[in-house]
């Protein structure tokens, strides 16, 4: 198993987003935390999916270091991992469009 660089390429990604993730959620859990600091760490955690899509489709890994030093990742994979890093971008947006609305209407008036 530990031969087959797909394999370990999937488990790589998903171990280094898994930790971004991780991040994410021992940020959201510290103490003191207002509503408007985990608004902001949510914002910033989207802005990091768009810019590790976007270092995906050059082939720049240096934000995922358990996938970075597997030899030879497939093309093929790297735009899978991209896609589904938008996907993921896109399911935080649909699940806090809420707080982008309350954002802008607080902004508005």
């Amino acid at each position: 198993m530990l031969e087959d660089t797909e394999w370990l390429s999937d488990f790589a990604f998903f171990t280094d987003l898994l930790c971004h993730m991780n991040n994410l959620n021992v940020k959201m859990q510290g103490k003191n935390q207002f509503i408007d600091d985990i608004w902001a760490h949510l914002k910033a955690f989207k802005l990091k999916l768009n810019l590790f899509a976007g270092q995906l489709a050059k082939n720049d890994l240096s934000h995922f270091s358990r996938l970075n030093p597997i030899p030879s990742v497939n093309e093929e994979k790297l735009k899978n991992y991209e896609d589904g890093l938008k996907k993921l971008h896109s399911e935080f947006e649909r699940r806090f469009q809420d707080f982008s609305a309350i954002q802008t209407e607080c902004l508005s008036t």
